[in-house]
């Protein structure tokens, strides 16, 4: 059984996390705590409110110049300068069952028909992006991509059940998870959110074919390190990356199998 507290964050400053978060359900709003910060620079917020001991499901909207609609799950980190927040060369832990179940309860309420959306969202699991920087784990659940979506009461009502129906003190419900890392395909990375949704892997965290070049040793020690629980199996998209060799041999210093799709 894997069972994490959680804590949620909302900025202000962020039209869909204010809206999610008056849909959270009341025996989890003692859980919320809202900052004036913007949610990739509240590294401050992070120290005063959260305690060490929780897991931190950031409630927010998503931007995009593509302005696609989108319901997305992602853990943070910086695979090189600090552009948007948080720190160089630095990630954030990660629960990869808790994305697991996130982005699978997204999938599952989109298909309800409960929700009246006024758009055709896409459900997708990103790579690692963006701050802040936090000791606690974080994870990122997101309406996107433009304010016409962070609007949509509808949307953000059912982002706020994806929250509210995981059961936090039993992340996976007995099911045969496997935690891995990720390296290659694109930011919005298609082939991992099907094996996310549809196999037993459970991604932590992801580096996208675009910040390959920016890899260091450190930083793959990082992703496996900082991604919980620890990663079985690392998954390469094999679909034009680059570096596969010198990844590897940067793995061959751990015990962990390496699997390209």
């Amino acid at each position: 059984m894997f069972t994490i507290n959680i804590h949620l964050l909302v900025s202000r400053e962020d039209i869909a996390g204010m809206n999610i978060s008056q849909f959270i359900h009341s025996d989890l709003q003692e859980k919320i705590s809202f900052t004036d910060e913007i949610s990739i620079f509240s590294d401050q917020s992070i120290v005063e409110f959260i305690p060490s001991t929780d897991v931190i499901i950031f409630l927010s909207r998503h931007s995009a110049q593509s302005l696609r609609p989108s319901l997305t799950v992602h853990p943070i980190g910086n695979f090189g300068t600090a552009e948007f927040g948080g720190r160089d060369d630095t990630l954030v832990e990660c629960h990869s069952f808790l994305l697991k179940r996130l982005l699978l309860n997204i999938k599952e309420l989109k298909a309800s028909g409960e929700y009246k959306l006024l758009f055709d969202y896409e459900t997708s699991l990103e790579v690692t992006h963006h701050g802040p920087f936090s000791k606690p784990p974080v994870v990122f659940i997101e309406v996107g991509s433009s304010e016409p979506q962070w609007s949509d009461l509808e949307a953000c009502r059912l982002i706020a059940d994806a929250v509210n129906k995981t059961q936090f003190d039993n992340l996976a419900h007995d099911c045969e998870w496997v935690s891995v890392i990720g390296f290659g395909g694109n930011h919005y990375t298609t082939k991992f959110t099907r094996y996310m949704l549809e196999s037993e892997f459970a991604f932590g965290h992801i580096c996208a074919k675009y910040a390959i070049p920016q890899l260091t040793p450190e930083l793959i020690h990082q992703m496996i390190t900082l991604t919980s629980p620890p990663p079985e199996l690392v998954l390469f998209d094999k679909k034009g990356m680059k570096q596969k060799q010198q990844i590897r041999t940067w793995l061959s210093e751990y015990e962990i199998k390496v699997q390209q799709i």
